[in-house]
């Protein structure tokens, strides 16, 4: 019972010591942070409504957003990213010129995560909008999936 106790106390004093100096042997994560302001981007889609349709007319959006992106890479080969896009946006009508234009804020936030057996994500969207004619929108959307080592994934959306 000495020596189990002994071998014991020995093996909890290694890794102790070996979990104290693995910090000094192991590689630093590459990071890198990346900010751009005042971002002006043009596209054309449907303006997500706040009852989640996603379909309708076309519009001609342009967003002028803040974009600060971070990476965070490990020599194993796994990965955090991270990304927030905020600001303003106008929206007109594509082909109707009788339908409201929007004016309104947008955030998306998404992180993605891999460690080489699992990856997964998530991603929001929150837009909220006021247009020509009186009328609101407002909408909070959620997008995640993971995928498992065995080739399966899983996911779901959430739109309210």
């Amino acid at each position: 019972m000495e020596m189990f106790r002994r071998m014991l106390t020995v093996s909890v004093i290694t890794v102790g010591l070996l979990s104290i100096g693995a910090p000094a042997f192991a590689a630093p994560p590459e990071t890198e942070t990346t900010v751009q302001k005042k971002l002006v981007e043009t596209f054309i889609d449907i303006v997500p409504t706040s009852n989640c349709v996603e379909e309708g007319p076309l519009y001609t959006i342009t967003t002028t957003t803040n974009l600060v992106e971070h990476s965070t890479v490990f020599a194993d080969g796994r990965e955090h990213d991270t990304f927030t896009q905020t600001g303003t946006f106008v929206a007109v009508p594509l082909e109707d010129p009788s339908l409201p234009s929007y004016t309104g804020k947008v955030t998306i936030w998404g992180g993605f995560n891999a460690n080489g057996t699992t990856v997964n994500g998530t991603f929001t969207f929150n837009l909220s909008a006021t247009g020509s004619d009186g009328s609101t929108i407002n909408t909070h959307q959620v997008d995640h999936f993971n995928a498992r080592p065995d080739g399966t994934v899983n996911e779901f959306f959430h739109c309210h």
